[in-house]
C-alpha cells in the first residue's frame, strides 16, 4: 500500500477539523499495529512535531521506514547536529529518508545539499530531499541543479498547483510524495460554519460534494482516492486520530470502483486564489 502514517497529530493538535486533540499513547499504538498489518510500511514525521519521533520510538517497534525532516538549518553543523539527534531520539541508525523541511533553507544555502549528501552517503539515511509548499520553491531548488530522491509537497482536490510538474519529476526519477489530501479536514467542515477567511472557497466546495451526491460518493471517497490512483504519485501521506480513521480510510481504497471517472469532472473546479489553499493564511 503506498499510504505513509503522517504523525504530526501524535505530539502536537493538528488540523482545522481536529476536536480529539493528540492521541493517547494506547491509541497510537493501535494505528501503529493497524498499519503494519495492513502493509502500510512508512511513517513520516519531523522534529516539529512536538515529542512524535520519541514516540514513534517508543511504539513503533522498528517495524516500519521512517521519514523525518530537519528544523530550520542554516549551517553544515546544524545540519548534522539535527539528523544525529534525530536518530538518537527515533533510536536507529539510519532512517529511509530525510528532508529538509523548510526549502526556504535550502534555497538560501544551496550548499547544505552537499552536507546532506554527506549523510547519505554515510548510510544515516536511504534517500534525501525536501518538503515544498508552493511551485516558487521547486522552481528555485530544480533551477540550482538540485536532484531530490523525495519531494513531498501538498496535492488534494482543490489544491492541483504541482499537477504540471509530476511528468517532470517522474521522468528525473524522482519520488513524489504527497500531503495534506483533504487539506487539514476541510473537506469534512459543514459549510455553512467556514471560518471567514476561507469562505471564498465555498462555492468550490459545493461544487464538490454535488459531485459526490452525483456519483453516490462520500467527500472522503473523492479525496483520497483522486490522489491515491494518481499513477504519478508514489506515496500518499495521512494522519490519523484513531484506529477506525485509519480503518475506514483502507477500507475506502480497497472498496473503491475505479470504473468511476472523477478527474475530468474534479479538474474542471478551479481556485484561482492559490493563498486560499494554504491553511497557514486560515487564522
Amino acid at each position: 500500500m503506498k499510504l505513509v502514517l503522517g504523525t504530526v497529530q501524535f505530539g502536537i493538535p493538528y488540523g482545522i477539523n481536529n476536536s480529539k486533540g493528540i492521541p493517547s499513547d494506547n491509541e497510537i499504538s493501535d494505528i501503529l499495529n493497524l498499519a503494519y498489518k495492513e502493509s502500510i510500511n512508512y511513517i513520516d514525521t519531523a522534529i516539529s512535531y512536538g515529542n512524535a519521533e520519541k514516540k514513534i520510538s517508543k511504539l513503533s517497534e522498528n517495524k516500519f521506514n521512517i521519514i523525518t525532516k530537519s528544523n530550520n538549518i542554516k549551517t553544515k553543523v546544524e545540519l548534522l547536529t539535527s539528523i544525529s539527534n534525530s536518530l538518537k531520539r527515533l533510536k536507529v541508525n539510519a532512517v529511509y529518508g530525510y528532508l529538509f523541511h523548510n526549502s526556504d533553507n535550502l534555497i538560501k544555502f544551496p550548499e547544505l545539499w552537499d552536507t546532506l549528501m554527506e549523510i547519505k552517503n554515510l548510510n544515516k539515511t536511504k534517500k534525501i530531499g525536501c518538503s515544498v509548499y508552493n511551485t516558487d520553491q521547486l522552481d528555485k531548488i530544480l533551477d540550482k541543479g538540485i536532484l531530490p530522491d523525495i519531494v513531498q509537497l501538498p496535492y488534494s482536490l482543490l489544491d492541483r498547483k504541482f499537477q504540471k510538474y509530476f511528468p517532470k519529476l517522474k521522468s528525473l526519477g524522482v519520488e513524489i510524495h504527497v500531503r495534506s489530501i483533504f487539506l487539514q479536514g476541510l473537506y469534512f467542515m459543514d459549510i455553512k460554519k467556514l471560518p471567514l477567511k476561507i469562505i471564498p472557497l465555498k462555492k468550490s466546495l459545493l461544487k464538490l460534494h454535488h459531485l459526490c451526491a452525483k456519483l453516490n460518493i462520500l467527500i472522503g471517497e473523492l479525496a483520497l482516492n483522486f490522489v491515491y490512483n494518481n499513477p504519478y504519485i508514489d506515496k500518499v501521506i495521512i494522519g490519523f486520530d484513531s484506529m477506525d480513521q485509519l480503518y475506514q480510510n483502507i477500507n475506502m481504497i480497497k472498496n473503491w470502483n475505479n470504473k468511476i471517472k472523477i478527474n475530468e469532472s474534479v479538474n474542471k473546479i478551479n481556485v484561482t486564489d492559490e493563498n486560499l489553499l494554504n491553511p497557514t493564511n486560515w487564522n
